[in-house]
């Protein structure tokens, strides 16, 4: 693995750093920045001196931001601007956000910078009047963490967002939480294990990430005002492949979002990872320790990869899920399903899904197949580059598939 290069690709073209995995990022940042948080100029800002790769660099400007606009909301709650404050709030809560991307779990800043995002975002929230619940869904003897955002004792269409191996659930309020409560709808929004800060709970990634699933539509039906007849969801990257687990043994389920489906992760790993998944067990670690060297940001991913799974060391990660991560039926699969697909997206990945659109044609379950250009500035995967393009395919798609009239809550800032 050499200096500039990625674990996964994903993306087709580079805009601000050479270090494709850091570009990446910069592009989760800015086309976060159309939703909520920090604004694109001042994502820029943070990073204004930083050096290519390096994520000391990415750290300092993301908590240098995340300081500033703390102080800022402050001065604007003693001015009597709470809007405006909690808008500043919630750039803080996610500059913090882009800094635990670089940090590594068992770093002094790891713990301290999570709590305090959480602490913002959901203050800044509250400040704008978005109904945002934390929540703990019972999972065996310990419990994951979320929000649930509720409009109203009336029947509305749920969506349960599910995140990959990158997110938090605080990342989840902006892939559909925000905006799919600006259309009316409910949002379910949980770290499953393995994301977020569970495996400080000791709950890491598991073969069967449905059952995770199950809990969440269970707390659904006991604490929802009203017990949804509409349930969605949502899985982006690794979400993929879990939505794909829950979707085919959950009858609750009546509609399929995924960027992108995947049915078989073991071969994702295979193919997308490359030589680092081929790679015996003693090669790879003496890798990593090069790539420590030249390409700090990739080890510290590798690092929390590992950390994610509850173990050490990133070659088991990979054999783990080669060995132990089951293939979808997907032809269990009956509901309306719409798949979204970047341009930059890795070659398995697209095989995949194209797998599964041509089986739902073949059976005829309604299925579309949404692909995202370049020239749309979506090439990013799970369109992270243009969230906002995203948001009105998925919410024109829902209510269309569950006969959803949003009202006036569209016109909600």
């Amino acid at each position: 693995m050499k200096e500039n290069e990625a674990i996964l690709a994903r993306q087709k073209i580079k805009t601000r750093f050479k270090n494709p995995d850091m570009d990446f990022m910069f592009n989760w940042a800015v086309g976060m920045s159309q939703i909520v948080g920090m604004s694109a100029s001042q994502i820029f800002y943070a990073l204004r001196n930083i050096k290519d790769g390096d994520p000391r660099g990415w750290r300092d400007g993301f908590t240098w931001q995340a300081q500033a606009l703390i102080e800022q909301a402050k001065t604007l709650l003693d001015s009597e601007q709470p809007i405006a404050a909690g808008q500043a709030y919630l750039g803080a809560a996610y500059a913090y956000r882009s800094a635990l991307q670089y940090t590594s779990p068992k770093s002094g800043e790891f713990l301290n910078w999570a709590c305090t995002m959480e602490r913002y975002f959901q203050e800044g929230s509250r400040l704008l009047g978005v109904p945002l619940c934390p929540i703990e869904v019972p999972f065996g003897d310990k419990t994951l963490a979320g929000y649930y955002l509720e409009h109203d004792d009336k029947p509305r269409p749920v969506v349960i967002m599910v995140g990959g191996g990158d997110t938090y659930r605080e990342d989840l309020f902006y892939f559909a939480g925000y905006p799919g409560w600006k259309r009316g709808y409910n949002v379910l929004m949980v770290d499953l294990p393995g994301q977020g800060l569970m495996p400080n709970r000791g709950i890491t990634f598991q073969p069967d990430m449905a059952a995770a699933v199950h809990a969440e539509i269970a707390w659904l039906e006991s604490n929802a005002a009203v017990k949804p007849e509409q349930i969605a969801i949502y899985g982006v990257s690794g979400g993929g492949y879990i939505t794909a687990q829950a979707v085919a043994v959950a009858p609750r389920i009546k509609a399929w979002i995924a960027a992108t489906p995947i049915y078989d992760l073991g071969t994702v790993m295979a193919r997308e990872m490359g030589a680092a998944a081929a790679a015996p067990a003693w090669v790879l670690k003496a890798v990593m320790k090069l790539v420590g060297a030249l390409n700090e940001s990739a080890a510290i991913n590798v690092e929390k990869y590992a950390w994610q799974f509850g173990t050490t060391d990133f070659k088991i990660v990979i054999e783990g899920v080669q060995q132990q991560a089951p293939v979808v039926d997907y032809t269990r699969i009956n509901v309306p399903s719409l798949f979204l697909v970047s341009e930059g997206e890795g070659p398995e990945l697209q095989r995949q899904t194209e797998d599964i659109a041509a089986d739902f044609r073949k059976r005829g379950i309604p299925v579309t197949v949404r692909h995202f250009t370049a020239a749309e500035g979506a090439d990013g995967h799970c369109q992270l580059n243009n969230l906002r393009l995203a948001h009105m395919v998925i919410f024109d798609w829902l209510d269309r598939i569950f006969a959803h009239d949003s009202g006036d809550v569209r016109l909600r800032a």
